[in-house]
């Protein structure tokens, strides 16, 4: 944990050395202008009353409103310093946490669910940034009790050994509650992203829910993720408060103890009331500190939490974007013996071998689990490739850095995202700089500028989160104007066209022809009128390549290509 904290600490507070110094420094001055407070109340109970000095006792009341309003001021000024530093420490690790995680292989995103992720990145640094507050405080309050303490023993020493002799009692029972505390805080964290978690899914599957008949069920998952918070909370919140009381009985013992033995002493004629009075106003001073560093570090114990829990995602290793660029593509591509399977075990590709000419177009068939859509995801690097060589214009595209890759190959499927703007907004994302001019004339020849001006706004229309307000047609539409806009030298249509009618799929896919006539396209469809737009044919069963040709060859010759094409004639017949 040390280790994970000290990291921590390097990359996100070092830093900012020269901010906490000033913070620290605040502090410091706030403890100076406090501690003459109660000479001063000494000063004038021993001197300045007795004395009937009326004069003296107008200008030291007056020295005394002046160190309140400035022991006022620097609170202030170090609440708005210690706020600024830790938001802008909080959006630092977060946006370094976003950052780090949209770097990391696709494979993680399959292992956890976006509403866990979510929480880790938004409640975890949130926590975290305490510690760096809380480092400081540590400080400024050990600094307060040192001083203190020795302004006690300058006082009084015999009645200051009593008041210090409480604090190992409250240091012992500071290190016995911090080690608990760590564990119910983890409890916690884990228990605030599971709620994310749960809720979020239980959110976006509230139509399926409702298809279904699944909001009890659902309705169960996220009232279990909140109960185990609430119990998690309860837990902490209880021993907090049994801490509290323990450190409340420790601390309250003491003063009340040196009220008895200072009256003593002020009736034998040994200590003066001003010096009672003082000594027991220092002294709620210096027990308030005292108190404060027990619970900081009962807090930090869950901001340490916290800041591991950070480390452990920036720790995931993210894609290898090191390697060549990809120099004048013209889209050739070759895949060499390649096979792959899934973390399950499960094979989805077995030695497959094709090669594809530039401009070609070249479309994928096979039942449902072929090995399409991993064959794609290869072309892109989306999964490490264990087994065999894809070639992109010659070049093995292991040693092409990422950026490259995906700035040549682009890849639409079947379930499209769309970010909650404008439809113009959506299309614009493949290329920023260019026109609303560009824009609408792709989506012309796509033939989604009809539905789209027929929207409330047009091109302005909001389209909701992740396209909510449109067709799936509609968003496959505008998924299709966003990459041509881009102008890649490969395209890969994943089920691109699924959602559109025939008509609507054979204009889309001529526009493509003519918008992009030197782009390779590779498309993986279960519909055979995608296939028919095809140069050439290739049929996958089990994970390997079983047939490669034309519609009117592969159709002519009993295999997996025909069984394919009777069981769409079925199902068109079916459906008439």
């Amino acid at each position: 944990m040390k280790g994970s904290l000290a990291r921590f600490f390097a990359r996100f507070i070092l830093p900012r050395w020269g901010q906490g110094l000033t913070l620290l420094g605040l502090m410091v001055a706030s403890t100076a202008v406090t501690f003459p407070i109660p000479l001063v109340v000494r000063l004038i109970i021993d001197r300045v009353i007795p004395q009937g000095r009326v004069d003296l006792l107008a200008g030291w009341g007056a020295g005394l409103v002046f160190l309140v309003a400035l022991q006022a001021g620097l609170a202030y000024a170090t609440q708005y310093r210690t706020v600024v530093m830790q938001e802008r420490l909080l959006l630092d690790v977060q946006v370094a946490l976003l950052d780090h995680v949209l770097q990391l292989p696709h494979a993680f995103f399959q292992e956890r669910q976006v509403g866990y992720l979510m929480a880790r990145i938004r409640s975890d640094p949130a926590v975290a940034k305490d510690f760096l507050f809380g480092g400081l405080n540590l400080a400024s309050d050990a600094l307060f009790v040192a001083v203190g303490a020795g302004l006690l023993l300058y006082l009084d020493w015999r009645m200051a050994l009593l008041a210090l002799a409480i604090l190992p009692a409250l240091a012992l029972a500071s290190k016995r509650l911090n080690t608990r505390m760590g564990e119910f805080c983890r409890d916690i964290q884990e228990g605030d992203a599971r709620v994310s978690q749960e809720l979020g899914e239980g959110l976006n599957a509230a139509l399926t829910a409702r298809l279904f008949g699944l909001r009890s069920w659902i309705a169960d998952r996220v009232s279990g993720a909140f109960t185990f918070l609430q119990e998690a909370n309860v837990r902490t919140n209880t021993f907090a408060a049994a801490a509290g009381g323990v450190l409340t009985f420790i601390t309250g013992v003491g003063p009340m103890l040196l009220v008895a033995i200072g009256g003593y002493g002020v009736i034998r004629g040994q200590l003066t009331l001003g010096t009672v009075i003082a000594f027991m106003t220092l002294l709620s001073y210096l027990y308030r500190p005292t108190q404060s560093m027990i619970t900081t570090r009962l807090n930090l114990e869950r901001a340490k939490v916290a800041a591991e829990r950070v480390l452990e995602l920036l720790d995931k290793e993210p894609e290898d974007n090191r390697g060549i660029s990809l120099p004048a593509p013209t889209g050739r591509i070759e895949v060499r013996d390649l096979s792959f399977a899934y973390p399950n075990g499960k094979a989805a590709l077995r030695h497959v071998a094709l090669r594809v000419e530039p401009a070609e177009w070249v479309a994928l068939v096979g039942h449902t689990g072929s090995g399409k859509s991993t064959l794609l995801s290869l072309l892109l690097r989306l999964f490490p490739i264990p087994e065999g060589t894809i070639w992109v214009d010659g070049q093995d595209v292991a040693q092409l850095s990422l950026s490259s890759l995906r700035r040549e190959v682009l890849l639409v499927s079947q379930d499209v995202f769309l970010f909650s703007g404008t439809v113009l907004e959506n299309v614009r994302l493949a290329r920023a700089r260019v026109t609303d001019e560009e824009a609408i004339a792709v989506a012309q020849a796509l033939g989604a500028d009809g539905f789209i001006r027929g929207l409330p706004d047009g091109y302005r229309t909001l389209v909701g989160e992740r396209g909510a307000k449109l067709s799936g047609g509609q968003r496959q539409l505008i998924a299709l104007a966003r990459a041509v806009l881009r102008r890649p030298k490969v395209l890969l249509l994943d089920e691109g066209t699924s959602a559109l009618d025939s008509e609507s799929e054979a204009r889309v896919l001529q526009a493509i022809r003519t918008l992009l006539p030197t782009t390779t396209v590779t498309l993986a469809a279960h519909r055979l009128s995608t296939v028919w737009a095809a140069d050439r044919i290739v049929v996958l069963k089990d994970g390997r390549v079983v047939q490669e040709g034309r519609h009117d060859e592969l159709f002519a010759a009993p295999g997996e290509y025909r069984e394919v094409f009777a069981e769409q004639l079925v199902g068109a017949k079916e459906e008439q």
